[in-house]
């Protein structure tokens, strides 16, 4: 006999079946999706790890043997360097540890973790190197002194420094990092010009301008030569100055001096183009409102935009200004400075107002007072002391990473 319930409980079983088996199917597709997601992350933290040890950190190995082999040049007490020879010599008093391999230049090695190393190498030139392996790569590698090649400049002005920078295993400490068992896994190069400035204006003066006509020292206005330098420094010429009203005063030791020839180009005062000064100075600014208040110690400001200083802002500070335009120190501003100034266009000063040390003006020039005095004053001491902080190397490129060959 038929009986209906049976066959629909036995229907239901074969529903619960199936449920179980896609269910199964269901848990192991979002396992395996999980588990294969998990090694992907995996493989991908992984890769990124060792791109930053192969790549990231010899990149920056490299550029730390430049940043040495910069402050090397810096340190040494003949100026300009003319050889680039660091030295090794523990047993001196104090001892001198420039590196740990003189055969090669300035070379440090360091512990990162465990067995990986880090290493940088800055070869020096030795063209008598008795290994010729050695001596073939030294010749692709080496640092040289390229003052001839940037214009003819006189030795060692400008330097091309190359650091190499190595991520290596470290297996055997009494073998070369580079042989086995020990391996090199990251290798790079970086690349930078150092150059010196010059800061030498077109005459020993307080004041140099281009054109004698175009300076008007009036009522107290000062412009102050003292006994080893002119008041005014100009080209022969270009007709005379004006020095007109109470307390005006041009002094100096001649109080002018007419030059036969008159050079105040940047080249000629800094030793290098602008855009290169540009890449050796400490700021570079493109309007008023950017110029540092006041300009910090011994350090290059170079402004390309017209300047009006004032009380809120005015001039004040130690180190090498650079304007290319127009120039305006306005009443009140109370400006102090003292350094160099070069203004690459016309130059108007107000009282109250001193600057010490020297100033360049391609264009005219105003030096009035009223109440109060507008003083320029040559100093010696200032210029020689920022020669001595600001006259060493200084990079003057960006740092760049030229292909290297394996070594």
């Amino acid at each position: 006999m038929h009986h209906p319930s049976l066959d629909h409980s036995q229907d239901r079983s074969g529903e619960r079946g199936v449920a179980l088996i896609l269910a199964i199917l269901f848990t192991i597709i979002v396992v395996g999706i999980t588990v294969t997601g998990t090694l992907i992350l995996r493989s991908h933290q992984a890769k990124t790890k060792t791109s930053f040890v192969t790549h990231g950190q010899s990149v920056q190995f490299a550029k730390s043997g430049l940043i040495e082999a910069l402050g090397w040049l810096r340190k040494q007490t003949a100026q300009p360097v003319l050889g680039f020879e660091p030295t090794l010599d523990a047993g001196a008093v104090p001892p001198v540890l420039d590196t740990i391999d003189p055969a090669i230049g300035i070379v440090r090695e360091f512990e990162i973790t465990n067995s990986i190393w880090g290493r940088y190498e800055v070869w020096k030139e030795w063209d008598a190197d008795p290994d010729p392996t050695r001596l073939a790569w030294r010749q692709q590698m080496h640092c040289g002194d390229i003052s001839e090649l940037r214009g003819n400049l006189s030795p060692g002005s400008v330097w091309r420094l190359r650091s190499l920078g190595y991520v290596f295993r470290r297996v055997d400490p009494n073998a070369a990092f580079n042989e086995a068992p020990n391996q090199i896994i990251g290798q790079d190069m970086a690349e930078v010009e150092a150059r010196r400035l010059a800061l030498q204006p077109p005459g020993q003066a307080a004041l140099c301008s281009r054109t004698g006509s175009g300076v008007r020292v009036l009522t107290r206005g000062r412009v102050l030569g003292g006994t080893t330098a002119a008041g005014l420094y100009y080209l022969n010429g270009t007709g005379s100055p004006t020095v007109s009203g109470t307390g005006a005063t041009l002094t100096g030791s001649p109080n002018r001096s007419a030059a036969t020839t008159y050079d105040d180009s940047f080249d000629a005062v800094f030793g290098v183009s602008l855009d290169d000064l540009d890449a050796m100075a400490d700021y570079v600014v493109m309007s008023t409102l950017d110029f540092p208040n006041p300009v910090p110690i011994d350090t290059v400001v170079v402004c390309h935009s017209a300047m009006t200083f004032s009380a809120a802002q005015p001039l004040k500070g130690t180190g090498v200004v650079v304007i290319t335009g127009d120039t305006t120190i306005g009443q009140g501003s109370y400006s102090s400075f003292s350094g160099l100034l070069y203004v690459q266009g016309n130059l108007t000063m107000r009282e109250p107002c001193e600057i010490q040390g020297a100033v360049i003006v391609t264009g005219s020039v105003n030096v009035q007072g009223n109440l109060d005095y507008v003083t320029i004053q040559y100093d010696d001491s200032i210029l020689q002391h920022l020669r001595q902080e600001l006259g060493t190397y200084r990079l003057s490129s960006a740092v760049s990473r030229p292909l290297s060959q394996d070594r």
